[in-house]
C-alpha cells in the first residue's frame, strides 16, 4: 500500500504542476479559439489525473491509516489518536478532490450538454454531485465538534457549491449566457484546487511562511478564485450589453 500510495503521490504531484502551467492558456486565450479549447482539453485531461490519483490515495489512507502512514507515527504516539487524526486530514482530502471533480465535470458538460442538460442529468454526473454533497455534510459534522476550522470553510463551499449544480441541473430553462457562466465558473472552481493545493503545500515551504499564515495559505486561492469569477462574468455582461446597444442602433 505505500509503494502504491508513493507512486499515486508522485502522479498527483507532476499533473498538479503541469496543470499550474497550462491552466493559464485557456485562461487568457480568446474564448472559443482552436488554442482555448486544445489548452482547455488538456488541462481537463490533467484534473482527471489529479484527482482520481487523490482519490486513491484518499481511500488507501482511509482504509488502513497506519500502513499507509506508517513513516509518520512518532515512538511513544498514541496509534488510535494519530489513526484518527490521519483519517480526519485524509476526509477533508477526499473532499477537495471530489468538489474538484465535480466542478470540472460540470463546467464541461454545461456546454456539451447546451440548454437541454441532458448529460448533465444522468446518474453518473449527479450522482457525482450527491456524493460531494454528502461528503460535505460528513465534513462539516465532524469539523464543527472538533473545531477543525478548514473542514468546517471548505465543507461549506462544498455544500454551497453542490447546491448550485442542483440548481443549474434543475432549473426550468437557460439561457445561453447561463451556460457560459456555468462553464466559466466551474473551470475557474476546479482550478482553484490546484492553486489551493500549491499554496497549502508546495508554495507554503518555499514561501517560507510562518505557522500563523497557513489558514491563509489554504483560503486565499479560494477568495481569488470566487473574485475571479465575479470579474468573469461581469465582464461578460457587460459584453452582451454592449453588443445589444449596437444592435438596437
Amino acid at each position: 500500500m505505500q509503494t502504491l500510495h508513493q507512486y499515486l503521490l508522485i502522479l498527483h504531484i507532476i499533473s498538479g504542476v503541469l496543470a499550474l502551467c497550462v491552466f493559464w492558456g485557456p485562461m487568457l486565450a480568446k474564448k472559443g479559439s482552436p488554442w482555448h479549447v486544445r489548452s482547455g482539453r488538456w488541462y481537463s485531461q490533467l484534473m482527471y489525473l489529479i484527482c482520481g490519483a487523490g482519490i486513491l490515495m484518499c481511500a488507501l489512507v482511509l482504509t488502513a491509516p497506519l500502513v499507509v502512514k506508517a513513516a509518520d507515527l512518532s515512538p511513544g504516539q498514541d496509534p488510535v489518536k494519530f489513526a484518527a487524526a490521519v483519517r480526519q486530514m485524509s476526509g477533508f482530502l477526499l473532499l477537495l478532490c471530489l468538489l474538484a471533480l465535480m466542478n470540472l465535470r460540470q463546467g464541461l458538460l454545461a456546454l456539451q450538454a447546451g440548454p437541454a442538460r441532458l448529460s448533465l442529468r444522468l446518474w453518473t454526473h449527479q450522482g457525482l454531485v450527491a456524493l460531494t454533497f454528502l461528503c460535505a455534510l460528513w465534513t462539516l459534522w465532524h469539523a464543527v465538534p472538533r473545531q477543525f476550522v478548514l473542514g468546517q470553510i471548505f465543507g461549506g463551499i462544498a455544500l454551497f457549491s453542490s447546491v448550485g449544480c442542483f440548481r443549474y441541473i434543475h432549473r426550468a430553462s437557460v439561457e445561453r449566457s447561463d451556460l457560459l457562466k456555468e462553464h466559466i465558473g466551474n473551470m475557474l472552481a476546479s482550478a482553484i484546487a490546484v492553486f489551493t493545493a500549491f499554496f497549502a503545500f508546495g508554495g507554503r515551504k518555499v514561501l517560507d511562511l510562518g505557522p500563523e499564515l497557513q489558514l491563509l495559505s489554504w483560503v486565499l486561492p479560494s477568495v481569488l478564485g470566487i473574485a475571479a469569477t465575479l470579474w468573469y462574468n461581469r465582464r461578460y455582461a457587460k459584453g452582451r450589453a454592449g453588443l445589444k446597444t449596437a444592435a438596437v442602433r
